[in-house]
């Protein structure tokens, strides 16, 4: 799924904050807004959907045991699409 241009940077920051917070619960929002930060300005990340891009980082980081609500934080560049 790709992003629509439309969508502005700050939403879809938001959306994307919204769903890693969902992914896990222990994630606190203002720690996730720099992870969503990061990945909108990667225009690799950006061109998809931010609950995609989401996903993605938490499945990432899932793999390596090292999700984003945990001590060891995921980089978003680790697990950047193909």
């Amino acid at each position: 799924m790709t992003m629509n241009d439309s969508t502005t940077d700050g939403v879809w920051r938001d959306r994307c904050v919204k769903r890693l917070v969902e992914l896990d619960p222990w994630l606190k929002p203002e720690l996730a807004q720099p992870i969503a930060d990061d990945l909108c300005e990667r225009s690799r990340w950006r061109a998809m959907a931010p609950e995609d891009a989401a996903q993605r980082v938490f499945d990432v980081g899932n793999r390596r045991g090292n999700a984003p609500g945990n001590s060891m934080h995921l980089r978003p560049g680790d697990g950047q699409p193909g």
